[in-house]
């Protein structure tokens, strides 16, 4: 019997596991869990196998697979669903949307949302897409990557970009956006922030996003936020360097010896060419006689000399960056520590950069209802170092020589222009140190869900140590200066924030803010010359002659009081309403307009959860509707700019033979009228996201006017003064913006993504002064002061060239001589003068555009990344001055001065070179202006993630190399240095890098 039982036991053990091993049949169908529509391509694969299909045109699939298999459902945009067969020959899945795409959280100031339920114009940087680039700056992986936003290059070690989002507001005031860092505004370099330590970049851009941050918001928001510890995570160390070494762009090329001798010839061709062509060379010409009394020249040009002054002062830069961080949550703190060392050397030799970061940011639920929070960090920046001067390296002669025979620097080759190396032998100490910490408690109220209470403090204390010898200044006997600088900000914010639901339905957030922000700074600054001793340099400023010793020292402060009411309403997850007002009281307004008051408000529609939406566009996701209209403010004015202010220091006498006595005068007018430059605007989008959002992005139409313009008013001199700072005048703003990303391949080893920006923006000069002197019935413009109503602020007035004068004219004026620009005669009166001008174009570009592909397979990832400005025009000697300004020649110095072998000036044999001749200046000098549209290969990306089956055996978790290339190609007609900075041939224009990158990123 008992044998028997064993037999049965062992049958149906057998059976049932022959019965595991047989293949069935799954039939099933794949849905949308929100729309309940089905998925078409959907893949359902049996898990550890290669055993897989995809859903049909209905979303309907067969596989077969073994009884007890598992099958994995995924599809794009869809978090992957696993599910047991057990038998069963039947399955319908519903797939989730992945909340990542639709529920993506971003931080709208003083509180965060969905984006979603998003009303204002607001968009989160991908900056994850540059993290292989060399960028010291978190500003410079923001570069065309978002739109509106306007990035420019950088050229020197520990270089700032200039940063601005959707054109000009102001003429006279900053268009700087409003910096907020860690929910706190920040007045610090954005430089000193570690871009390793940056989790998110959000961009806040419309008037209804701005208006939260009131007086300081016209110009827009930048809101960074900082990494802290994930949630329910072991420690986790994060190891990331990088080498990046670089070359120019392009560049200019000072002429060598035989050019510089060339253009001698070239600039007094009357001599050392033939009548009458003066084509034919006179072999008489002796080109010494040009530089007479110049012996350093002719004694070089006797010898030979040929000094190669730019590969003296140059070097090869590069850049390299370390970092290490660990973070972590605990039960009850999450935590994020880093450090982080970044060295650069720039182009010009002694362009030099070190930065030391230290971060520590904790975030600890005290208790069930008290939640404290720290952010601070540490950055050490050391500029020290005066760099080669690139200016002088590029007009001094190739004809003299660098060094004396006892090899000293040869201080003065020509004239009074130095030696360009001489500043190499400066002792410059140039340190900065910047403290930021970020102090918050945030209270859970009792008995009320949903109310917190939030108090944060906030302070930054930064310093400058400045100091400055120089052993060659003062005729020799040394100059030296010494200067300390303080500034501390310090902020107290109180947010209420009430966050409450009703019926599932109506979803209310309401939060309320009181703050208060106050600044001060001071320096003191002294300088010193004629030392009897240098040995200490400037440790020791008296040592220098007491009467050249001088002291001044300054101190400053300001204050700002703000109150914030925002009202969030949804209803029904479909219709959405955002409702803000913010009250800003400034100390540096006039006494009768201290305060401002700035309100906005907001609308959104979420069209495709409308079911005549989703039966017409089944596979829109996401198709929101949203307006805004509101107020924001630019201060514009300086901390004590209402005020009259006292400047000068002169001395009187009074009476025959009487002593002199100190005095000082009013150098402005106060007006206890100035206020705010403020802001309105109306923007206008659409949100979409179609296929599961493989396709999804938004396009906007904004339109702004400032008012309330800060502009100095003439004022009759009999008052003493020339001009009174005012509140009058108008500029408009519009544009659109369009932005696309797409999932274009995906399955399991190969991906590809895309997105594509563009943004185009207009400004105008609507009004200033109001004034139609001369009756025509329009408002005059202010030539003098390069306005144009009806324009942009950024309008050109200038002369139009017409060619030069050449060799036989009959028709060359008194005082021009051929060579000269012949310009046209716009006013119809004999002769050239300044009302022959007229509007030949703008410096504000038509509009930008970027192109981001990204390739995955397997474990290799290449990226690409273009960018694009395109029109605007630029001098290709600066905006204003022509070539006799740029290079410092007047009459007595265009002989001896070299110029750029790039610089394409009219000769008897080149008729019809770019530029007037060299020999006459012109009577009248115009610049000549070039469009600047390029298209930049601006960052590539290779990188390696070494399989984790690999680093298992190690313990590590991730490990990645990368090797990266910046500003690689340029495709543009701009014959300068480099169409995006606008650099031309101007002596002393660094141009922009090409920067080759390699580099790790290690976790364990």
């Amino acid at each position: 019997m008992k044998n028997q039982l064993i037999y049965i036991l062992c049958f149906f053990l057998y059976s049932a596991g022959t019965f595991a091993q047989q293949a069935i049949t799954v039939t099933g169908e794949v849905v949308d869990a929100e729309t309940g529509l089905t998925i078409p391509g959907a893949n359902i694969i049996e898990k550890g196998t290669k055993n897989g299909v995809m859903s049909d045109f209905d979303g309907k699939f067969t596989i077969q697979t073994k009884n007890n298999a598992t099958l994995l459902f995924s599809f794009i945009g869809y978090a992957t669903q696993e599910v047991q067969v057990n038998g069963q020959t039947n399955l319908n899945v519903v797939l989730q949307v992945e909340s990542s795409l639709l529920d993506e959280v971003v931080v709208v100031g003083y509180g965060t949302v969905k984006k979603s339920d998003l009303t204002g114009s607001v968009t989160r940087a991908n900056i994850e897409n540059f993290t292989q680039q060399p960028n010291t700056s978190i500003v410079q992986s923001l570069q065309g990557a978002v739109t509106g936003l306007n990035v420019g290059a950088v050229t020197g070690a520990g270089g700032q970009p200039s940063i601005s989002i959707r054109g000009r507001n102001s003429l006279s005031g900053s268009t700087n956006p409003l910096i907020v860092l860690d929910g706190i505004i920040y007045r610090g370099s954005l430089i000193d922030i570690n871009p390793s330590d940056v989790a998110s970049v959000d961009v806040l851009r419309d008037a209804s996003s701005k208006a939260i941050y009131g007086s300081q918001a016209a110009n827009g928001v930048v809101i960074i936020t900082t990494k802290t510890g994930k949630k329910a995570k072991k420690p986790s160390f994060n190891f990331s360097t990088y080498y990046a070494s670089s070359t120019p762009t392009n560049r200019l090329h000072p002429l060598d010896r035989e050019g510089y001798i060339q253009k001698a010839k070239d600039m007094f061709w009357e001599d050392a060419y033939n009548a009458p062509d003066y084509t034919t060379p006179n072999t008489t010409f002796d080109p010494s006689t040009t530089w007479a009394g110049q012996s350093q020249i002719i004694d070089g040009y006797n010898e030979g000399t040929d000094t190669d002054w730019m590969d003296l002062v140059t070097q090869t830069p590069f850049i390299y960056n370390a970092n290490i961080n660990m973070s972590g949550n605990s039960e009850k703190t999450a935590y994020f520590l880093s450090a982080g060392y970044t060295e650069e050397d720039g182009w010009a030799k002694n362009d030099t950069y070190d930065r030391i970061n230290l971060r520590a940011n904790f975030d600890t639920q005290v208790t069930s209802w008290l939640n404290i929070g720290m952010q601070t960090f540490m950055s050490s920046g050391d500029y020290s170092g005066a760099a080669a001067n690139i200016r002088n390296a590029m007009i001094l002669s190739p004809l003299v020589k660098p060094y004396n025979e006892d090899g000293t620097i040869n201080y003065y080759p020509v004239g009074n222009d130095p030696n360009p190396l001489a500043s190499l032998e400066t002792d410059n100490f140039d340190k900065r140190l910047n403290l930021f910490g970020n102090f918050s408690a945030t209270v859970a109220i009792p008995y009320v869900k949903g109310l917190t209470y939030k108090l944060s403090y906030s302070t930054n204390y930064r310093t400058q140590r400045y100091s400055n010898f120089n052993p060659n200044g003062q005729n020799f006997t040394g100059s030296a200066s010494k200067s300390n600088s303080m500034t501390q900000d310090e902020t107290l914010d109180n947010v209420l924030t009430y966050v409450k639901t009703i019926n599932d339905k109506h979803n209310i957030n309401v939060t309320l803010l009181y703050g208060y922000e106050g600044r001060e700074g001071e320096d003191t600054n002294a300088s010193s010359s004629e030392f009897l001793n240098q040995a200490l340099g400037y440790n020791s400023l008296e040592a220098g002659n007491i009467e050249n010793q001088r002291v001044s020292s300054g101190a400053w402060d300001e204050t700002s009081l703000y109150q914030m009411g925002r009202l969030s309403y949804k209803f029904d997850d479909k219709y959405l309403a955002t409702f803000t007002v913010r009250r800003d009281g400034f100390s540096g307004f006039g006494t009768n307009k201290k305060f401002g008051t700035f309100p906005s408000v907001a609308l959104g529609w979420v069209l495709s959860k409308e079911k005549f939406v989703s039966d017409l566009l089944p596979s829109a996701n996401l198709l929101k509707l949203r307006a805004s209209y509101g107020a924001s403010g630019n201060r514009t004015l300086g901390r004590y700019g209402t005020l009259a202010s006292v400047g000068g220091s002169y001395q009187y006498v009074y009476g025959d033979g009487g002593s002199a006595q100190y005095g000082q005068s009013i150098s402005s007018l106060a007006n206890n009228d100035l206020g705010w430059e403020t802001t309105t605007g109306l923007n206008v989008g659409l949100d979409f996201g179609f296929l599961n959002n493989r396709i999804n992005g938004y396009v906007e139409y904004y339109s702004s006017k400032t008012e309330d313009l800060l502009f100095n008013i003439n004022i009759p001199r009999i008052t003493g003064f020339g001009s009174i700072r005012s509140n009058i005048g108008e500029v408009a703003n519009q544009g659109i913006e369009f932005s696309l990303n797409t999932v274009n391949v995906k399955n399991d080893d190969f991906e590809w993504n895309s997105s594509f920006i563009f943004s185009k923006n207009k400004n105008e000069v609507v009004t200033i002064l109001g004034r139609d002197d001369d009756g025509d019935g329009k408002e005059d413009d202010l030539i003098s002061n390069g306005i144009f109503i009806g324009e942009s602020i950024g309008t050109i007035y200038h002369y139009v060239v017409d060619g030069k004068y050449q060799i036989g004219d009959t028709d060359i004026p008194s005082g021009y001589n051929p060579g000269n620009y012949r310009l046209k005669d716009l006013d119809g009166v004999e002769g050239i003068s300044g009302d022959d001008r007229e509007i030949i174009g703008s410096t504000e570009p038509a509009y930008r555009f970027s192109i981001f592909n990204e390739f995955k397979y397997k474990n290799w990832s290449l990226s690409a990344f273009i960018n694009s400005i395109q029109g605007g025009k630029n001098g290709y000697l600066g905006n204003n001055n022509a070539k006799k300004s740029e290079y410092g020649w007047q009459a007595h110095t265009m002989a001896t001065f070299n110029t750029v072998k790039e610089f394409d000036y009219w000769t008897p044999s080149n008729p019809n070179g770019e530029y007037s001749g060299l020999n006459y200046l012109d009577p009248i000098d115009p610049n000549i202006y070039k469009d600047r549209s390029f298209v930049r290969l601006q960052d590539v990306s290779l990188a390696y993630n070494v399989p984790k089956s690999v680093l298992g055996k190690w313990s590590i978790d991730n490990l990645k190399l990368f090797v990266s290339g910046k500003n690689l190609h340029t495709w543009t007609k701009w014959g300068g240095i480099d169409p995006e900075t606008g650099a031309g041939y101007s002596p002393g224009s660094y141009p922009v890098m090409r920067s080759y990158t390699i580099g790790l990123n290690l976790t364990f």
